[in-house]
């Protein structure tokens, strides 16, 4: 997407009234409403969110130079209310924009993003699972099956917060590993749907922290889909 919006800046060079920048929109939409974003007056209704389903908006928007901010917004089509409303600053300079949103049963969650430490990685989860008030283990396997932790005795419906530094046998930047779910104490006691399936996910996508990377701040939503587990980051992309 940042490589689309270049070109369109260089095709448009000679243009200076015209500007663009990309704005993202990721999360979680839990529950019964279907979701609508709007930038200004514009609808995106190629990007509506169907309920139990991931929040995934990128749209490049394109505005006049003397235009110094406008709104972005996401209303519950059912009952015309907005749920999600954010300014967007058009002067700041950046080319990227990106906001997290998870929204429950009418409710929007709380994001809790801690701060970064140059001395090691923080990975945040939130688990959305109301099936269960059991603890849970989050760990990677790699492909030789060595097992590394991420965080034990985790209680789903709170955020839980970890130090993670990528040890032997986890640091190749050309390999995926698998994030899984156990009941806590287990390996193979699968929490999500007793599911090994619904209980794992391939790492590639979520840019873990790999090789000696410090001081990266990651966070993620984790709820089972309906034939997969959804693991949905909620931080800018690198």
């Amino acid at each position: 997407m940042l490589v689309v919006l270049l070109a369109f800046i260089s095709c448009n060079k000679e243009d200076e009234t015209t500007r663009a920048i990309n704005v993202e929109v990721w999360g979680y939409n839990i529950g019964d409403a279907e979701l609508e974003t709007s930038i200004d007056t514009t609808i995106y209704r190629n990007f509506t969110t169907l309920p139990n389903k991931p929040v995934t908006f990128s749209k490049i928007y394109t505005f006049h130079a003397s235009k110094k901010e406008s709104a972005l917004k996401i209303k519950d089509k059912t009952s015309g209310k907005d749920v999600f409303q954010q300014q967007l600053n058009l002067s700041s300079g950046k080319l990227e924009l990106f906001f997290p949103f998870v929204y429950i049963n009418g409710n929007e969650l709380e994001i809790e993003i801690p701060a970064a430490d140059s001395s090691t990685n923080k990975l945040s989860f939130y688990i959305h699972y109301p099936k269960s008030s059991d603890a849970l283990d989050i760990f990677l396997q790699n492909e030789t099956g060595q097992i590394t932790y991420i965080a034990k005795n985790v209680k789903p419906g709170t955020w839980i917060h970890a130090d993670y530094m990528p040890e032997e046998g986890f640091q190749d930047k050309n390999k995926s590993y698998n994030l899984y779910f156990t009941k806590t104490g287990t390996i193979d006691s699968w929490y999500f749907e007793d599911s090994e399936l619904i209980s794992k996910v391939g790492e590639a996508g979520l840019l873990l922290p790999k090789n000696v990377e410090k001081g990266l701040v990651r966070t993620y939503f984790v709820t089972p889909g309906n034939l997969q587990l959804d693991v949905i980051r909620l931080f800018k992309r690198p």
